[in-house]
């Protein structure tokens, strides 16, 4: 069995004491060399510990005072299977969406996930999510130009963090989502994630991506989703069936015969 790294031990157990109420909130945590003795190790270790705790939004450094135990933000929720539109919750209505939009040239990677050929022209829209100062999430949304020819410059307006105006653009151009597959991974940031969201490679993120197509099966529109999994929920929406009043359990009609 593979031992968790040092500095995973360490971030285990002062969660555990914060989530405990050994370290209260707002209550400022030993300084780093007096943990770094508590817990036997150097304080390049105890600073990564730190550092993820920093991340999961449980602590804050506040320059030359100390560490602090602080509130963990209001998650963000993205729901699968259903209408993201939905999840607009308190946290959400907070958050401030930078969106910028360029045409490129599909890589093989792209390629294979809108089935194009490769260097075939494609519309890019990424969209950078903050609340306040602080990004929480980024989303590619990507179009084949072969599917719909729209001037990117046509969204006026932000109206949701995860790139569904795309769709609206799309509807515009007389192409319709009959179909979406969604694909949800939890996995460590790359390093271009990490410099995105302002956060460090060993921050744990929720990676989705949703592949779209039309009645025909063609893929018409690509999306990629990155969250900070400290602040992220996905939510899954499944409809029961309904049941049949009148079947009984053999599954045969419950209705007299004359």
């Amino acid at each position: 069995m593979t031992l968790p790294l040092r500095y995973q031990q360490v971030v285990d157990e002062l969660r555990s004491r914060i989530n405990s109420g050994t370290y209260r909130l707002g209550e400022r945590l030993p300084s780093e060399d007096a943990l770094a003795a508590a817990f036997d190790v150097g304080r390049p270790t105890l600073r990564d510990a730190l550092e993820v705790l920093q991340a999961e939004g449980l602590v804050k450094k506040r320059h030359g005072s100390g560490t602090y135990v602080t509130r963990p933000k209001v998650p963000v929720r993205y729901s699968l299977g259903g209408d993201t539109r939905q999840a607009q919750s308190a946290a959400q209505n907070a958050i401030r969406t930078t969106l910028s939009a360029t045409n490129i040239k599909a890589n093989m990677e792209l390629s294979a996930l809108l089935g194009v050929p490769p260097g075939s022209s494609v519309a890019k829209y990424r969209y950078l999510n903050r609340e306040g100062e602080i990004p929480h999430s980024v989303a590619h949304v990507y179009v084949p130009q072969s599917v719909a020819h729209r001037d990117l410059r046509e969204i006026h307006m932000v109206r949701s963090p995860w790139g569904e105006d795309v769709r609206r653009l799309l509807v515009k151009a007389g192409v319709h989502v009959e179909g979406s597959t969604q694909r949800l991974t939890a996995r460590l940031a790359t390093a271009e994630e990490a410099k995105l969201l302002q956060v460090t490679i060993r921050t744990p993120v929720l990676s989705i991506e949703r592949v779209s197509t039309d009645a025909t099966g063609r893929v018409v529109e690509a999306a990629h989703l990155v969250l900070r999994g400290e602040r992220s929920e996905a939510m899954f929406t499944t409809l029961a069936p309904v049941p049949d009043e009148e079947a009984t359990d053999d599954g045969t009609s419950d209705v007299d015969a004359d």
